[in-house]
Formats: structure tokens, C-alpha cells, sequence
């Protein structure tokens, strides 16, 4: 008797299906990285929902102002912006240092500790850090150092200083257009683009379309534009109202 020959692969066939794994990982890794990162905007959204949740709490408990002000304009304040870094960074008015401690961040987690029930809604899934960059020729740096803004400053999200500057809620005009805080930065973009995107958005224009998660004054929560950011905050942080954007110091 003969014995059968045990059949098997091919080089030729095992050459084909190593090509058809290999394109199937091709066009599924980018479909689960997006799904991922849908995912962690999910989480990101959820969070500034919760921040600004708390923040409408303590703004009932307090008689309806919010936290006392991190307004660099006013010196009894004893806030100002940070000394080791004078050229812009992202949400700089926003971000002051103690003026008898500049490595002490303006910190508004402690205000909204009694209200939350994990500080890890502070932490955007998605903060690397942003580092130092260069866009169009200028070199940007930031106070966090490229560490997760969350390490050095207990958030990744500001809290826009309007509201404290304003104080009292009945202050804010215009609610659903005043942002309560956002996203430092735009770090679901990537790193990389996040900085660009930064760095050229003009108020009330960008050109990188909704990408930074903002909460606002009446409670809701979304993806929105830098140049949007950029229209609260600069030159100066601004209060829109019935007739455009008013400065406040």
C-alpha cells in the first residue's frame, strides 16, 4: 500500500493569503483607529457635559456667581499671565499664574470637587501634551512642558476666565453662544495638526472646521472651531452680547 501524500500550502498559496490578510488589516485598521477615536470624542464630550454640570451647581450653591477671578487685569486679583512664557500658547488668558508663585496654576478643579464624582472627568483621553512648535516660521511653546496639560495643571479643559471676570450669571447675555470652558487644545486632531490648527485659527474663522469640545453657559456641550475659541479670547477675552463681542477686563 502507498500512503496517501499529506496535502498542504503552496508557496504560491500561502504567498496569496498573506496578500489577502495583509490588505484586509489595511482597510480595518483605519475603520477601528477612527471608531477609537470616535470613541474617545464620546468620552471627551462626556466629560465636558459633566464639567459643566458642575460648574452650573456651584454657581446655584454660591448665589448664582461663579469662582472667585483669575483675571490678570486686575492686580488685587493676584493673578498674571505666566512671566516664563510672554509669546501666546493655547488658552493663555485662560491659564494665569500666582503672582508671589508664577509655578502655581490658576487651578478651578477644587471649586468643582464637591460636584463630581472622579477627577478623571478632567482628563481629556486624548492630551499628550503640546510641547514646542514651530508654524509658519514662529515657535510656539507651552507651560505644561509636552506633558498632558492634565499633569501639570489637574485639567485639560479651561475654564473660560469671562465667567469669572463677569462673576455673576446673570452677567452672561447671551448663554448658548458664551463658551464656559473647552479643550485646551485640539487633541483629537493629532498633535501635529491640533498645533496648526491652533497656531492659524483667527477669531470667528477656521479653516479646520468643528474639531474642539466646548461646553457653554446654558449647559450644553459640542464640537466646535478654534476660530470660534480664538473669537472669546482674543485679543482679549470677550463677552458676546446683543451687539457683538464686548472686552472684559
Amino acid at each position: 500500500m502507498h500512503a496517501t501524500p499529506k496535502k498542504g500550502f503552496t508557496l504560491i498559496e500561502l504567498l496569496v493569503v498573506i496578500a489577502i490578510i495583509a490588505i484586509l488589516a489595511a482597510i480595518l485598521f483605519p475603520v477601528f483607529a477612527q471608531a477609537r477615536e470616535k470613541a474617545r470624542q464620546a468620552s471627551c464630550t462626556s466629560n465636558v457635559k459633566q464639567i459643566g454640570l458642575a460648574w452650573m451647581m456651584y454657581v446655584q450653591d454660591f448665589d448664582e456667581t461663579y469662582p472667585p477671578t483669575n483675571s490678570t487685569q486686575n492686580p488685587a486679583s493676584g493673578w498674571i499671565a505666566n512671566p516664563s512664557f510672554t509669546t501666546k500658547f493655547p488658552c493663555k488668558p485662560c491659564r494665569p499664574v500666582w503672582a508671589l508663585n508664577p509655578s502655581q496654576y490658576y487651578d478651578p478643579t477644587i471649586y468643582a470637587l464637591p460636584y463630581i464624582k472622579s477627577i478623571d472627568i478632567f482628563k481629556c483621553p486624548d492630551d499628550s501634551g503640546i510641547g514646542t512648535f514651530t508654524v509658519n516660521g514662529t515657535t510656539y511653546s507651552d507651560p505644561s512642558g509636552g506633558l498632558p496639560v492634565w499633569k501639570e495643571e489637574h485639567t485639560s479643559y479651561c475654564l473660560n476666565t469671562v465667567m469669572t471676570r463677569v462673576g455673576a450669571l446673570a452677567g452672561i447675555i447671551l448663554p448658548s453662544e458664551t463658551y464656559m470652558g473647552a479643550e485646551v487644545m485640539s487633541f483629537h486632531l493629532g498633535k501635529g495638526d491640533a498645533q496648526v490648527a491652533w497656531a492659524t485659527a483667527k477669531p470667528g474663522i477656521s479653516n479646520i472646521g468643528p474639531r474642539r469640545i466646548a461646553y457653554f453657559c446654558d449647559g450644553h456641550a459640542k464640537i466646535t472651531s478654534d476660530g470660534f475659541i480664538a473669537s472669546q479670547c482674543s485679543p482679549q477675552p470677550a463677552l458676546p452680547t446683543d451687539s457683538g463681542l464686548v472686552p472684559v477686563y
